[in-house]
């Protein structure tokens, strides 16, 4: 009778904490902040060229994300439904194979595969008579960074360095590099 007792009340304990605990729970939401890359894009890319000592002739448009042309030539991308904004900084010289494009997306949650489809889309061989083989797409918070330029430029720069500086004017860890 004793066992009896004493594993009803053990029951009803375990019952009445488990209904407390329930009752009690709080819901506790934690937000980590997204990454996001502040200043507009076209400082971003002159902040990038700052740091890395950038020597070249460079022009720095905004990418019109309404031409598809454009979207695929600068991007890589067949639309920029996933766009929010882009900025392409090219040679201004076309035998000079370089090309670094920095884009925002409409969703961080959709960043990485946009990187994905940039590498993947994007022509090195877009000037013709030369070709951009050090190719680097980097993504941090909202923003994707797609940097090409010829290994025969190495003196200029590499797409590494370039990848290192946009992480530093970041101030984190970037979420994703892709190499070809």
């Amino acid at each position: 009778m004793k066992t009896k007792t004493k594993r009803i009340l053990l029951f009803l304990l375990t019952a009445a904490l488990l209904v407390s605990a329930v009752g009690c729970k709080k819901e506790e939401v934690i937000n980590e902040p997204e990454a996001k890359l502040e200043g507009d894009l076209t400082s971003v890319i002159e902040k990038i060229y700052e740091n890395t000592g950038f020597d070249l002739m460079t022009a720095n448009n905004t990418v019109d994300l309404k031409d598809s042309d454009s979207v695929q030539y600068y991007m890589g991308l067949e639309d920029a439904s996933k766009i929010k904004e882009a900025v392409v900084s090219e040679a201004m010289m076309s035998s000079q194979a370089y090309s670094m494009v920095l884009a925002r997306v409409n969703d961080a949650a959709d960043a990485k595969a946009v990187a994905d489809a940039m590498l993947k889309g994007i022509n090195q061989r877009k000037w013709i008579c030369v070709m951009a083989d050090d190719l680097k797409v980097a993504v941090y918070g909202d923003s994707v960074l797609l940097v090409m330029i010829a290994s025969s430029m190495e003196e200029v720069a590499t797409s590494q360095k370039l990848v290192d500086a946009f992480e530093e004017i970041c101030g984190g860890k970037l979420d994703t590099v892709l190499s070809k």
